[in-house]
């Protein structure tokens, strides 16, 4: 198994533990905590083999990923019941699943010999499918379209892996990279609030103005 097996691996085990954080802040029972856990932890994976039109999925063709999801969601289940979580581990669990998925999007790509914008739009897309699915089943804004930069950190952290992996670096370092740029970028949005510029006309252009009702 390689490096990359393993990361992702661990993404899907992170990523079940975000979902299973996340239903339990909205007291799902154990049956809503495993499928919330399961659409998060395996979600960007199979949009990704989708996308790349790859058959069996990869948690079908491999069920120590499905099985990696359902028992961390399940450990963790117990655990809530007994330890309060406060809601950044919700924040820091996601960000280590988004560079997990994120990165194996973009091997992945690569892989196929594809061009490098789908490359590092597909690893993007990877890793930020697994926590929208999840925010919109738990009936929450998802995370990419709050102040926080999210998306921004899948997004060099797969265009590092990229150009790493164009000029012929070792898969392991290209991985490891990726991966620690964009856990970097997230922990520093989580820990001080980073957030890009946002529109400062802020009215609702839904609203039509008192100007253009007259």
């Amino acid at each position: 198994m390689n490096s990359l097996y393993w990361i992702e691996l661990f993404g899907v085990a992170v990523f079940a533990i975000a979902g299973t954080l996340e239903a339990s802040r909205k007291r799902f029972d154990l049956f809503g905590v495993l499928v919330l856990a399961f659409v998060t932890a395996l979600g960007g994976g199979t949009l990704r083999d989708l996308l790349l039109n790859v058959s069996p999925l990869a948690w079908i063709a491999d069920l120590t990923l499905a099985y990696t999801a359902l028992i961390a969601a399940t450990l963790a289940f117990i655990l809530v019941k007994f330890v309060a979580i406060p809601f950044k581990a919700l924040l820091y669990a996601d960000a280590i699943g988004l560079a997990a998925f994120t990165v194996s999007g973009t091997q992945a790509s690569f892989d196929l010999g594809l061009p490098g914008l789908v490359v590092v739009m597909m690893g993007m897309a990877s890793g930020i499918a697994g926590g929208i699915f999840r925010d919109l089943l738990a009936n929450e804004v998802p995370l990419i379209f709050r102040r926080d930069v999210y998306a921004t950190a899948a997004l060099i952290g797969s265009l590092v892996s990229y150009l790493l992996f164009l000029f012929g670096v070792a898969e392991f370092i290209c991985v490891i990279t990726g991966f620690a740029i964009i856990v970097a970028i997230r922990f520093a949005a989580i820990r001080w609030q980073l957030s890009l510029p946002r529109f400062l006309f802020t009215t609702s252009y839904r609203q039509p103005s008192d100007k253009e009702n007259s």
